[in-house]
């Protein structure tokens, strides 16, 4: 309960700034605001490969003192992986930015910081939640959200910086958080300096294969921005960022439930008795139920919180949100299904489902909105995480042996 309600507390305090930046941002500088953070999304995939997911899958397993011993191997997978991002986006910048955005260098070199600065912070998120200190991991939390909140109304509201005031407000606090993450790893002997070459190799080949699956789930809640700017331009990305924005609350409660839940889930799976995988169905049956009831809740609720927390030049936004929530509740169903397939190893076909999906989202938007204009895009987010969902659910039934019955017969 405390991972849960300090995630859904400190992403909720996100959204008290909503009013402030319709207010204060024009469609066209929101439309930059989201443009930029969906790269930003985007570059931090490759930025280490992730390694958060190794810890998190393999902890329970490893131990601590094992563990420590891949740490040396992360962080120069992390270095490496860095500056290739930087060279990427750099090489690509005239095409991935508007062409009236100046400095478009020195911008690439802050978001390809944003993205490092990130997975240190997903990173030391995960050591909290794998050695269960809820309490720092609500204070870590809070720490960044009240941070970047009240940063980011002095830079916009008093040094009016538009767009960059949230932006830098964020990357200013991930950077404290940076610094901790070291000294947290360094002081609790979590790194070891021992390169070898074989737990470099068994990173690479279990985190690489993951990128393909995190990406395709990134392009599918990032591309539609970077379709809709080139195509509508960046006032409909402006209103469909404020529609993402305010679906993407209802992710963030499944992502909070689901976070508390997967240490569970690879608790039972490293035991690997009857009576732990029974327990394993019930819970993703109860999470799914919960999930569906949360749903149901938010589209009821949708109207009011919108016109209260919205200003009303986005109003074109509202009729796009209960399609992208319904896109974010499939995705939400099949998160809880992550956690039996990377225990399996099945990383391969996950990653190649994801990624498929991904791919279909980005045919899907280039379709859709020539033919339905910015609510094209929302639809292409809705079926490509349906199209993902079933086909994750149907990899499941095939792969791994549960009782899904609930029966107690061997």
């Amino acid at each position: 309960m405390i991972y849960v309600i300090s995630l859904l507390f400190n992403k909720g305090l996100t959204f008290l700034l909503l009013p402030v930046l319709t207010y204060y941002l024009s469609k066209e500088d929101y439309g930059v605001l989201g443009l930029v953070t969906a790269i930003s999304t985007i570059a931090s995939i490759y930025v280490g490969f992730f390694p958060s997911n190794f810890l998190l899958a393999r902890f329970a397993q490893y131990g601590k003192e094992k563990i420590a011993e891949y740490m040396h191997h992360i962080l120069l997978l992390t270095i490496a992986t860095t500056s290739l991002v930087l060279l990427i986006l750099i090489g690509f910048q005239h095409i991935l930015l508007p062409e009236h955005l100046e400095n478009k260098t020195i911008l690439m070199i802050v978001i390809t910081l944003y993205a490092m600065f990130s997975i240190f912070f997903r990173f030391i998120d995960t050591i909290l939640q794998v050695e269960q200190h809820a309490i720092k991991f609500a204070v870590l939390q809070t720490f960044q959200s009240l941070g970047s909140l009240g940063l980011g109304l002095i830079l916009i509201i008093e040094f009016s910086y538009g767009w960059k005031g949230k932006y830098y407000a964020e990357l200013l606090i991930l950077f404290f958080i940076f610094v901790y993450s070291i000294y947290y790893i360094v002081k609790n002997q979590y790194y070891k300096y021992n390169t070898d070459y074989k737990k470099l190799k068994e990173l690479f080949v279990f985190l690489f294969p993951l990128t393909f699956s995190v990406l395709g789930l990134y392009l599918m809640g990032t591309i539609d921005r970077i379709f809709i700017s080139n195509m509508l331009g960046l006032e409909a990305a402006g209103i469909y960022n404020v529609a993402i924005t305010m679906a993407i609350i209802i992710n963030m409660v499944y992502d909070a439930i689901s976070k508390a839940l997967n240490p569970i889930l690879y608790e039972h799976l490293a035991r690997n008795e009857r009576e732990n995988k029974i327990k394993i169905v019930k819970l993703i049956y109860l999470y799914s139920i919960v999930c569906i009831v949360i749903f149901i809740l938010f589209v009821f609720f949708l109207p009011y919180i919108f016109h209260l927390m919205i200003n009303g030049k986005f109003e074109e936004a509202l009729v796009l949100i209960p399609v992208l929530a319904l896109g974010f509740t499939f995705e939400g169903l099949r998160k809880v299904l992550e956690a039996p397939l990377v225990f399996k190893h099945k990383v391969k076909s996950l990653a190649a489902i994801t990624l498929l999906a991904g791919l279909i989202n980005i045919v899907l938007n280039y379709l859709l909105i020539n033919l339905f204009g910015i609510e094209g895009a929302a639809y292409a987010t809705l079926i490509s995480f349906l199209v993902l969902y079933i086909i994750s659910l149907l990899l499941v039934f095939k792969e791994i042996k549960l009782p899904w019955l609930l029966t107690k017969k061997k």
